[in-house]
């Protein structure tokens, strides 16, 4: 193959240059493996929106305790059990080939044996293990993940109930698998061994391999880049051999001559580089087209794939960030039963017996006579995890601050007309305390508490309607 004399033997360029290959060609396990660890778009595509995605720490919220020691408790346990990595680790395997699983086990130290990967880990002990977290790709687990295909049963394209890695059954409660894309009925997944998701290369496996003839082509540019054209006067027919010999130094020094020196030439010769211009536009308007098809066929935004274009719309603020930011928030939602499952695991490890504990003493009146589960259950039924970029607390406190501005615009219209009758004072301060305390927001710490019966009683013309406080009582002069 004409490839493998001009461009060499290895494995990417080999497979993806088949002539075989064409638009909507379905890549193979191995195929989807060398693109993402050969070109160079591979780990943008696969890794790099799970690494959007996991790009802040969540910010951890346990309501019912009375302090934040819960909360840190759990973040210590869940750095120390690489939960982060362990969720990258899944949802780019997972891109990359369509499915991959994470498989949950443990070690009892009194005996040094692993419980049985067909046995459920009991949760209650789990302080007192050593666990560990495996993510394994569809290789490791070819046949055990083929979904049921009965339109009539129900279990119908639903999540398997069990899995095998290498053989070896794991029960429910042991692993979770992550689907990239949902299965299709009677669609065999190459990548996946089984009918299942599909890999984020299943449709742009051709728009990749023009992606890699781009390549060839900027480095064939690249060579040509440095050529230098001299136009020299050529010696005549009856020139000497000393002619032949100035001319042919003239070109030498031109060769090797750079900054800081000085070349003299005749005044009909010139020297000019080769002009590339219009090659170079044409790549890069070619390139970009590429990359748009790549990013349509992946289901991402193009953005992603330009760095440039995603540096300048998080800068300005523009429709291009919005589109990335619900494209993050879309992967955390994917990959949240990962997280969910981690979290699971975290709280019982961070809030072991001997932790809760500790709590109860630094606390004993608040949790009384609770036991150690309860007052698990009660932290667990309280733990909250937000992204602080999905946090809407700005937005609420816009749409409060204005339902106040409207609140007080009424007040200030409607004062002039009842200064002088103490009964629509007191209806109209009813009517603003009323909508303040009923409005669902934690702006104040308490309510208001207006004596709407003593301004009733007040005689007429009290207040003052620039100030809106009761006059000061006439005195006798000199007092």
């Amino acid at each position: 193959m004409a490839a493998e004399s001009t461009y060499g033997t290895n494995s990417l360029w080999r497979t993806i240059m088949d002539e075989n290959i064409l638009p909507g060609h379905a890549p193979s396990y191995e195929l989807c493996k060398l693109l993402y660890t050969s070109h160079p778009l591979g780990g943008k595509i696969a890794h790099m929106p799970v690494e959007m995605a996991l790009g802040e720490a969540r910010t951890i919220r346990v309501d019912s305790a009375p302090d934040d020691e819960a909360a840190k408790e759990f973040l210590h346990h869940w750095a120390y059990n690489g939960c982060d990595d362990v969720i990258a680790k899944i949802g780019t395997k997972a891109r990359i080939y369509g499915l991959a699983a994470m498989v949950f086990g443990a070690v009892d130290p009194a005996t040094g044996k692993p419980i049985p990967t067909d046995e459920p880990v009991p949760f209650n002990r789990l302080h007192e293990l050593d666990i560990y977290f495996n993510v394994v790709d569809p290789l490791n687990t070819a046949g055990s993940v083929t979904l049921n295909q009965d339109p009539n049963d129900p279990d119908f394209l639903k999540a398997a109930a069990s899995l095998a890695v290498n053989g070896r059954p794991y029960c429910k409660g042991r692993f979770v698998a992550l689907m990239n894309e949902g299965p299709e009925y009677l669609d065999y997944e190459g990548s996946a061994y089984g009918y299942s998701g599909r890999s984020s290369f299943r449709r742009c496996v051709y728009p990749l391999r023009s992606y890699l003839e781009t390549q060839v082509a900027n480095n064939q540019v690249a060579h040509k880049a440095g050529v230098i054209i001299a136009k020299i006067k050529q010696a005549s027919s009856t020139a000497n051999q000393m002619m032949k010999v100035f001319s042919s130094r003239k070109a030498e020094t031109l060769k090797f001559s750079s900054n800081e020196n000085v070349i003299t030439i005749d005044k009909d010769e010139e020297i000019t580089s080769l002009n590339l211009q219009n090659v170079d536009g044409s790549l890069h308007g070619v390139r970009q087209s590429i990359l748009e098809d790549i990013a349509a066929a992946a289901t991402m935004p193009a953005q992603i794939l330009k760095a440039e274009t995603l540096a300048q719309g998080f800068g300005e603020g523009t429709e291009d960030a919005k589109q990335i930011a619900q494209y993050v928030a879309r992967m955390r939602r994917w990959l949240k039963p990962v997280y969910d499952f981690c979290d699971a695991v975290t709280m019982r490890r961070a809030w072991n017996p001997a932790f809760i504990r500790t709590m109860k003493e630094k606390d004993p009146k608040g949790y009384g006579n609770k036991s150690e589960e309860t007052i698990f259950r009660e932290w667990q039924a309280s733990f909250v995890a937000q992204w602080p970029s999905e946090n809407n607390d700005a937005e609420e406190f816009e749409v409060t601050e204005k339902r106040y501005r409207i609140l007080l615009d009424t007040a200030r219209i409607l004062m002039p007309m009842v200064q002088n009758d103490p009964s629509g004072m007191a209806e109209l301060l009813e009517f603003l305390q009323t909508n303040i305390n009923n409005t669902d927001n934690q702006l104040f710490a308490g309510e208001l508490n207006i004596d709407t019966d003593a301004i009733r009683a007040m005689p007429p013309g009290s207040f003052n309607v620039e100030s809106g406080e009761p006059k000061e009582p006439d005195r006798p002069a000199g007092i």
